[in-house]
């Protein structure tokens, strides 16, 4: 796809908006993306999703999916990554083994998200649910109910991007971005 290059003010928008956390900032950040980007039609060749799916993903309440956003990202030139929500002790102190487990798992999700395939992203999902004690509990903490969550993330339906990025803020992880290397973007 050729289209313009994202701008490093739309670059600086989109890191912005996923750094608050916040669903609608990021939902009008991307948007904003499709439309500073290229024509409406350009992006959604790109991203190989339909042009109406793309009018309407980031402008209703229930957003996109997760295989949506991935493939918008990935149309404008970034990509997912999963980091700490809190920054983590100072690298001087020994890092707590609750640290370095939060950091072990942003790397699992980072490269599941970043695989192309929906298996290593669902069998990190499911090992994370596994590993809570009590997923009553952790349900609570998400905006999902406990069966709901085992629905979510089992396959083969892709789940909604808002319950992906309330599941790793119970994860005390969140959503980040970088540009795409030169070689893996779309056209290059």
């Amino acid at each position: 796809m050729a289209f313009a290059p994202p701008s490093t003010d739309l670059e600086k928008l989109i890191k912005d908006a996923f750094a608050t956390n916040n669903l609608q900032c990021i939902y009008r950040a991307v948007d904003a993306g499709i439309l500073q980007t290229s024509t409406i039609i350009d992006v959604a060749q790109a991203a190989e999703v339909d042009r109406t799916t793309l009018y309407r993903a980031f402008r209703l309440e229930n957003g996109p999916s997760l295989n949506t956003m991935r493939r918008v990202l990935r149309a404008l030139e970034f990509r997912l990554v999963v980091e700490p929500l809190k920054e983590m002790e100072a690298q001087s102190n020994p890092a707590s083994a609750r640290d370095k487990s939060v950091r072990a798992m942003s790397r699992q999700f980072t490269i599941a998200f970043n695989s192309g395939d929906s298996k290593p992203l669902f069998r990190v999902f499911s090992q994370a649910l596994r590993a809570q004690e009590n997923v009553s509990q952790f349900a609570t903490r998400t905006i999902v109910s406990r069966e709901s969550l085992y629905r979510a993330f089992t396959g083969p339906k892709t789940p909604k991007f808002r319950t992906v990025l309330s599941f790793l803020n119970a994860l005390e992880l969140r959503f980040s971005v970088q540009r795409l290397p030169r070689r893996a973007r779309p056209g290059a």
